[in-house]
C-alpha cells in the first residue's frame, strides 16, 4: 500500500522500516529466547506454511530458491502430517466454520467446532473465533480495583494504537506519527503505545519495549508469559499492562484511537486510574469490513462491533473525528454533538510550499510533457472505484480526446484493473506501475494534472474521508470525486473541486474533458484547493484543537 504520507518519510523512520529479516529475528531470540521461541511456536503450530514462506522471504534472493525447495515442501509435509488424521473427517465442519466466521456468523462458528475441540488444531481454532467473538461482546476486560496515581504531567497525552512507525508504514500509522508530532511543536508532552504483543507477534521479532521516533517516546506491550493469538486475550493483556504505563507516566489524558480494541483497553484503563478518555474514530471498520461483501451486511459481527464502537464512543469523555459526515453518523450512535471534535485529515504546512518533481516521474514512465495526466495514488481496493476511471479513459478514447491514467499504489483490486485496461485496449495510455516509496508517492501527485477519487456509493465511502485528496489539493491540483458526502465536504464552496455521480463513466469522462481543454480552470481550481487545505487542513492547526479539547477536560 502506497504511504499516505504527506512529506517524505524521516531517515529515522526509513533506516527501521524493513528491520523484521532473518538477522532480526536472530537478534531478537538472543534478546528476548523465551517470548520469541513462544511467538515462534504458536505461529508454526498456527500455520507452518506460512510462517516458512515467512521465512524464506527474509533471506537474500539468492538463497531464497535453494531453502525454499527444502522448508517450503517440509512445511507443507508438517502441516499435512499435523492435520491428516481429523482432516478427512473434519473437512466438512471445518470448511462450515470458516464460511460462517468469515460472513460474520460468530456464534454458529463456534458452535459447528465445538465437538470436535478434542482435536488440537481444530481446538485452536475453535479458541481463536470464541475470543474473537468474546471481543466485541459487552464488558469484554473484566474490571479490576482502582490504581492510584500520582500528581499528573502538565500536557502529557498517552495515545493508544494498533500499531505504529517504524514497523508499519501506512495511513493509520502516518496520521498518529503527524498528530504527535504536531502536539509536540504544540508544546504538548505525548506519548504512543501500540497494542498488546505488535510488532514481535508480527514477525519483528527484535522490536525494543521502547523507542524514540523523531523525539516523540512509543512504548511497546512485547508478549511474556503465554501468548493469547486472538484479541480478547490481547485486550486483556493490554489493560493491564496500559494501567500501569498510565501509573508510571502520569497522563493528564488518554487519547485511543480506532478500533474498539484500543477503546476497550483504554477505557479500562480509564476506570482504572480516572484519567479522562478521548476516542478518535478514524473509520467505521465494521462498514469498511462489510463492503467487501454483502454477505455480511447486517451479520452478528457487524452488528456486534457497531455496538461495542458506539459503547465507547457514548462513554468516552470526547469523541474526535475527521470530518462532519462522521460526526453526524456519531450522533446517530448517541452521542451528544457537543461532545464530538473534529481533526479532519492533514498536510505538514510545508506541503503547502513545497516543490516534487513530478517531470522527472514523468519523464520515468515515458509521459510527454504536454500529455495531460488524470490519476490517484492509493489502496487499489474495490471502494475506490477506480474501474470507473479506466472506463472513462476509453469513453475519451473513442471521442478522439485522450487523457492518460497515471494511477500508482497496490491492493487486492489492482489484478482486475490491469485486466480491464486490456480489455479496453489502453495499454498505450494506462500506467499502474504498483507500490512506490512515500517521496515517489508525492513525486507522481505533482505529476498528475488532475487527480480522481471515483469512490464507490457505499455507506463507508460516503462517511469516511481519505487523506489523498488533500494532499493533492495542498499540492495545488485540481480535484474532481465522487459526489459524495464525505468528498463533497473535502472541497468546500469555493470550486476547489469538481463532483460526479460515483459509478457513472460517462459523467466523469464529461468532467475530465472539461479540464483537458481548460487549463487556467485547472490552474484557478488548484489554487482554491491550496487555500482551502490551508485553512482548515494543516497540522499545526490540528494540534491546536486537540490543545483545546484536552484542557476542557483537565479543567474539569
Amino acid at each position: 500500500m502506497v504511504s499516505d504520507a504527506s512529506r517524505p518519510e524521516s531517515p529515522k523512520v526509513s533506516a527501521r522500516t524493513a528491520r523484521a529479516g532473518l538477522g532480526g529475528l536472530l537478534k531478537g531470540f538472543a534478546q528476548h529466547p523465551v517470548i520469541v521461541s513462544r511467538v515462534v511456536a504458536a505461529k508454526v503450530k498456527s500455520d507452518p506454511v506460512r510462517v516458512a514462506q515467512a521465512a524464506a522471504e527474509t533471506l537474500p534472493p539468492k538463497l531464497r530458491p535453494v531453502v525454499g525447495r527444502v522448508a517450503w515442501p517440509a512445511a507443507r509435509r508438517a502441516r499435512f502430517v499435523f492435520r491428516k488424521l481429523g482432516m478427512r473427517v473434519l473437512k466438512g465442519p471445518w470448511n462450515d466454520a470458516k464460511e460462517h466466521f468469515d460472513a460474520g456468523r460468530m456464534t454458529d462458528a463456534v458452535a459447528v467446532l465445538q465437538p470436535y475441540t478434542k482435536y488440537p488444531f481444530i481446538n485452536r481454532r475453535a479458541t481463536y473465533y470464541a475470543g474473537e467473538l468474546a471481543a466485541i461482546q459487552p464488558n469484554p476486560i473484566p474490571p479490576k480495583p482502582k490504581v492510584i496515581v500520582g500528581e499528573r504531567v502538565q500536557g502529557r497525552v498517552l495515545h493508544c494504537v494498533t500499531n505504529a512507525l517504524p514497523y508499519t508504514q501506512a495511513g493509520y500509522t502516518v496520521r498518529t506519527h503527524r498528530i504527535v508530532t504536531a502536539q509536540k511543536a504544540a508544546g504538548l508532552d505525548p506519548h504512543v503505545v501500540t497494542s498488546w504483543g505488535w510488532p514481535m507477534m508480527q514477525g519483528h521479532a527484535d522490536a525494543e519495549p521502547y523507542e524514540e521516533i523523531d523525539g516523540i517516546p512509543y512504548h511497546r506491550l512485547l508478549p511474556s508469559g503465554e501468548v493469547p493469538f486472538e484479541s480478547h486475550g490481547r485486550m486483556i493483556r493490554g489493560a493491564g499492562e496500559v494501567t500501569e504505563l498510565v501509573r508510571t507516566l502520569r497522563p493528564q489524558v488518554l487519547h485511543a484511537a480506532t478500533d474498539h480494541r484500543n477503546g476497550s483497553v483504554a477505557l479500562a484503563a480509564r476506570e482504572r486510574t480516572g484519567t479522562p478518555l478521548v476516542y478518535e474514530v478514524r473509520g467505521f471498520l465494521e462498514e469498511t469490513w462489510a463492503s467487501r461483501d454483502p454477505k455480511r451486511v447486517g451479520s452478528q459481527r457487524q452488528v456486534l462491533q457497531r455496538e461495542r464502537e458506539a459503547f465507547i464512543m457514548r462513554s468516552a469523555d470526547a469523541v474526535v473525528t475527521l470530518a462532519e459526515t462522521m460526526a453526524t453518523e456519531i450522533v446517530d450512535r448517541g452521542v451528544p454533538r457537543e461532545r464530538i471534535y473534529l481533526a479532519p485529515n492533514a498536510v505538514d504546512d510545508s506541503l503547502l510550499t513545497a516543490s516534487y518533481d513530478g517531470p522527472a516521474f514523468r519523464a520515468a514512465y515515458g509521459i510527454e510533457p504536454d500529455e495531460i495526466i488524470m490519476g490517484s495514488v492509493s489502496s487499489i481496493v474495490g471502494y475506490e472505484g477506480f474501474g470507473t476511471m479506466i472506463s472513462a479513459a476509453a469513453l475519451l478514447r473513442d471521442r478522439g480526446a485522450p487523457i492518460k491514467v497515471l494511477l500508482v499504489g497496490d491492493g487486492a483490486a489492482r489484478p482486475g484493473l490491469l485486466e480491464q485496461v486490456e480489455e479496453l485496449g489502453l495499454e498505450d495510455i494506462a500506467i499502474l506501475p504498483g507500490r512506490v516509496g512515500p517521496d515517489e508517492a508525492l513525486q507522481a501527485q505533482a505529476a498528475i494534472d488532475i487527480f480522481v477519487c471515483p469512490r464507490e456509493d457505499l455507506r463507508v465511502c460516503r462517511l469516511v474521508t481519505p487523506l489523498k485528496p488533500v494532499e493533492a489539493m495542498a499540492l495545488g491540483k485540481p480535484v474532481v470525486l465522487s459526489d459524495l458526502p464525505a468528498l463533497s465536504e473535502l472541497v468546500g464552496t469555493d470550486g476547489a473541486g469538481l463532483l460526479v455521480p460515483p459509478g457513472d463513466p460517462e459523467a466523469l469522462a464529461d468532467a475530465l474533458a472539461e479540464l483537458r481543454e481548460d487549463p487556467e480552470r485547472r490552474a484557478a481550481m488548484g489554487e482554491a484547493g491550496r487555500a482551502e487545505v490551508a485553512a482548515k487542513r494543516t497540522w499545526s492547526r490540528v494540534a491546536e484543537t486537540y490543545r483545546e479539547i484536552y484542557r476542557s477536560l483537565t479543567d474539569r
